[in-house]
């Protein structure tokens, strides 16, 4: 079912954790947090209000910073 927020919708919350850190690895203003839809019982990622505690543990940390330097080298190495 589409969701009237027009938002990409996640089934499940491990789908949105993982999309939640896909987004600090690829955009430079990433989301902050997901939330639980009323309307369409998904999850979508928001970008108000406080950062998700996740976004904090030292593993997620560090696999966000490995994976954008792994996309830095490979759009470096594209280039050429």
């Amino acid at each position: 079912m589409k969701c009237n927020s027009k938002k990409n919708q996640y089934y499940t919350e491990d789908e949105a954790v993982e999309a939640l850190i896909r987004s600090y690895i690829r955009f430079n203003k990433p989301a902050t947090s997901y939330y639980l839809c009323s309307e369409c019982t998904c999850f979508h990622l928001t970008s108000h209000g406080p950062k998700h505690p996740l976004l904090s543990r030292p593993e997620v940390i560090d696999r966000i910073h490995k994976e954008q330097q792994t996309q830095d080298w490979s759009q470096h190495l594209g280039r050429k």
